[in-house]
């Protein structure tokens, strides 16, 4: 027996709404292409409503709509009485520090960042297997924590979005990457996995923390991702015993 078709009140309703959610679609995915561009930066006003319903030849409850679903991810704010404005890579909830350190009376106790070399490779590993392609960059570096003990970091950029930072040189490379990939290339940290194990050292990370080779420690991996919930960073960091408190924030 063939399927009942649609009433005559039923199916213009259901017209309308796929086609309301096609516009709502549209207008997100234009606004964040702006975004991932770079044609839209951070702190940049977007149009008013009015304006951007002109522009997309929608309705201005779709760009309220599209706006609320933009400002659920984070790539844009809205203030009262000042308008609509791409909030990037400042209030992106991966933006928090994810390790930190107390001592015994609840201080935070600072980090200190250490760069030591920018190596371009093709070695296959966690990070290709998470980053995608063929060509990698991993920055290390050496976190010192209050002046107690040191982490060793390793994070790894696909090739070309390290050539799209541009120069950097050992000021730029100490300070929060991440911020630095969302301010330069608008690719803003939207979201972060991590997880921590205990287990054997690389040569490398013992070395520089002053640690015997074979040693064991604290191991924290980090997967970045930006817009579209594309990978963007993957980070590794080491560690040797501390009698410190940590507090990973979420």
């Amino acid at each position: 027996m063939p399927a009942e078709p649609f009433s005559s009140a039923e199916y213009p309703a259901q017209a309308r709404k796929g086609a309301s959610t096609t516009k709502l679609n549209s207008v997100s995915e234009a606004i964040t292409r702006e975004i991932e561009s770079g044609a839209l930066r951070e702190g940049d006003k977007l149009p008013s409503e009015g304006e951007l319903a002109v522009l997309h030849e929608v309705s201005v409850g779709t760009i309220q709509k599209a706006l609320l679903r933009l400002v659920h991810t984070g790539l844009i704010i809205r203030e009262h009485g000042r308008g609509t404005f791409v909030s990037g890579s400042k209030v992106a909830p991966a933006d928090v520090r994810h390790l930190r350190f107390i001592d015994v009376s609840g201080k935070d106790l600072p980090a200190y960042v250490h760069a030591r070399s920018v190596k371009r490779m093709r070695r296959k590993g966690a990070w290709s297997e998470f980053l995608g392609g063929e060509g990698f960059v991993r920055v290390e570096r050496v976190i010192n924590i209050g002046g107690r003990f040191d982490l060793y970091s390793e994070f790894w950029l696909r090739e070309e979005d390290f050539a799209d930072l541009g120069e950097l040189d050992r000021a730029s490379l100490e300070k929060n990457l991440r911020e630095l990939i969302g301010q330069r290339l608008s690719l803003p940290t939207l979201r972060v996995d991590q997880w921590i194990r205990f287990g054997p050292i690389p040569a490398v990370a013992a070395h520089e923390l002053g640690l015997e080779a074979g040693s064991s420690g604290l191991i924290m991996e980090l997967r970045g991702y930006t817009l579209r919930d594309r990978p963007l960073y993957y980070q590794c960091l080491y560690s040797g015993p501390f009698s410190e408190r940590l507090v990973v924030v979420r």
